[in-house]
């Protein structure tokens, strides 16, 4: 949130150079923590401010270079950029750290964001938006902006935390479920994989979708699946039927993740601010991946893993809905229009 009300475009490419050398700094200095609680600590809480800072700022300024034209298609790639360097991320920090040294890939994968920032020098001047949100100086006036904000980046918010609640809570517990019911780690890891590499997939083609599918049923269609999917996961014993939900459920999370973003892209191209909705969108993802686990954990404590799906899966579901038809926003997501060119993929 105060990453995304500091957003000025004017120094946008300053600030993102900032952040790039305080997350190197920060990555790259566990190599020299030497295990110190207190060092560690510190850097950990450098390090997560650095990447929340980052991701409000990158969402933010591909917005405002792209004018928030062609959202769908634009959202859908820089998504599955995100979520293809997850993945790349995991396979290369953990190969250094066998070859090299758990330190040495730490500090030599830790200087890749300062290498990055070196590409910002060729980047274009961003444009401010015709109609900043306007902004008091301190405390009282980041929360007033945060607000203001338009409706739908609540919304965006709501859709982000919904995805990230039920694809942490499934991801942290599932691998302990699949043990009590005969599935080795080895298939919970394939399936983890499949979900993500479904996602991955539906985000570069999801442009194309919104040409023939009208972007509020995808939304819509994509929520009920999410959620279907996690209920259903106490109901099935094979592993066929495990890989087609984890299938499921990774394309519905890929698209959910598109059209959400795409929503705050769409401000920009009304002309609006877009530095605090990339601030509130982006907290909706973390305070989701803070909210699935505790929640998950919890309610696995008391009824067991696979009833705690079934528990998350459905109240997420209702709780969604409840919000969403609160507000006329919220309500023209869930109509169901006949498939046509969407506005969200133009």
């Amino acid at each position: 949130m105060p990453s995304g009300a500091a957003y000025r475009p004017d120094r946008a490419k300053r600030d993102l150079i900032f952040w790039l050398v305080v997350f190197t700094l920060a990555t790259s200095g566990f190599a020299l923590a030497g295990g110190g609680l207190v060092v560690v600590a510190a850097l950990t809480v450098v390090h997560g401010y650095a990447f929340g800072a980052l991701g409000t700022y990158n969402l933010a300024v591909t917005i405002d270079l792209t004018g928030g034209r062609r959202a769908g298609a634009i959202m859908g790639w820089y998504t599955a950029a995100i979520s293809t360097g997850y993945a790349i991320g995991a396979f290369v920090g953990g190969a250094a750290a066998d070859r090299i040294g758990i330190e040495a890939a730490l500090a030599i994968v830790g200087a890749l964001p300062a290498l990055s920032a070196v590409l910002l020098a060729r980047m274009p001047r961003v444009a401010p938006a015709p109609n900043p949100t306007p902004r008091a100086p301190g405390l009282r006036g980041l929360v007033a902006a945060h607000w203001r904000v338009d409706p739908r980046v609540w919304l965006a918010f709501l859709i982000a935390l919904y995805i990230n609640v039920l694809s942490d809570s499934v991801d942290t517990f599932f691998p302990l479920f699949g043990l009590s019911i005969g599935i080795p780690l080895s298939a919970s890891g394939a399936l983890k994989g499949v979900k993500s590499g479904a996602a991955t997939f539906i985000r570069f083609v999801s442009g194309g979708v919104f040409r023939y599918v009208d972007h509020r049923t995808a939304n819509l269609w994509s929520i009920l699946l999410f959620g279907a999917t996690t209920i259903a996961l106490s109901a099935v014993s094979s592993v066929a039927l495990f890989f087609a939900l984890f299938l499921a459920a990774g394309l519905a999370r890929g698209l959910l993740r598109v059209t959400s973003a795409a929503s705050i892209a769409e401000l920009r191209a009304e002309g609006r601010d877009v530095g605090i909705a990339s601030g509130v969108y982006n907290m909706g993802l973390d305070v989701g991946a803070i909210v699935g686990p505790a929640v998950g954990g919890f309610v696995g404590n008391l009824v067991g893993l696979g009833p705690m799906f079934q528990i998350v899966g459905v109240v997420s579901l209702l709780a969604y809905f409840a919000i969403a038809v609160a507000t006329p926003q919220g309500r023209s997501t869930l109509a169901l229009g006949r498939p046509r060119p969407a506005r969200v993929g133009s």
